[in-house]
């Protein structure tokens, strides 16, 4: 009898399958910025989801896409920069919402959001989301998801591949992730500056 992997048996429970009760577990994910370009950053990432004891169940990695980085400017909303180096929540939409709604005022229900995960309180930006897109020109701040990408050495740019990453770790934050999901973005600004 082949024996169940932990994220067959963390999917079961999050199908309500088997009867038993839902471990409460975690996701961390720690990026790396690794090539710079002039309309983009890469990141590698490992996302790792832990148990309520700090154990880790599963994980799984790609990339993530950023605009270019400019620490000048990073922090000013609408900057199309790469965020600050941090850690930060990621939130599904509707927690989104609920934190827009607290801080303005303004009744959940009219505020429209059109990505389905987003980055929390990176230093002067809001709105940061992860999504689909193949470059930096496809966002404002945000994190595009891939499994593979490639340089476009004519624009000193790069261009990230695969689709199905994004689904993949939407999947994996909606498995593991609802007691928290974290991203630690690196490298941290110090190393960057002199």
């Amino acid at each position: 009898m082949r024996r169940l992997s932990i994220f067959e048996i963390a999917t079961a429970y999050e199908d309500g399958k088997n009867g038993e009760i839902k471990p409460k577990t975690n996701v961390v994910v720690n990026t790396s910025r690794l090539w710079y370009g002039d309309d983009s950053t890469v990141s590698a990432f490992i996302a790792t989801a832990y148990d309520e004891k700090g154990n880790r169940i599963d994980s799984m990695d790609g990339y993530f896409l950023e605009p270019a980085t400019d620490y000048d400017i990073a922090k000013k909303e609408g900057s199309d920069r790469a965020i600050m180096s941090g850690t930060y929540d990621v939130i599904p939409q509707k927690e989104m919402k609920k934190r827009i709604a607290k801080k303005t005022n303004v009744n959940e229900d009219s505020i429209t959001l059109r990505y389905d995960w987003y980055i929390d309180d990176a230093p002067g930006r809001s709105g940061i989301a992860i999504h689909g897109g193949k470059s930096g020109k496809n966002t404002t701040g945000c994190f595009i998801t891939g499994g593979s990408f490639e340089s476009n050495k004519q624009k000193n740019d790069y261009i990230i591949n695969d689709d199905e990453k994004k689904e993949e770790l939407f999947k994996f934050f909606n498995t593991y992730g609802q007691y928290g999901i974290k991203i630690n973005v690196g490298p941290e600004v110090s190393e960057l500056i002199e």
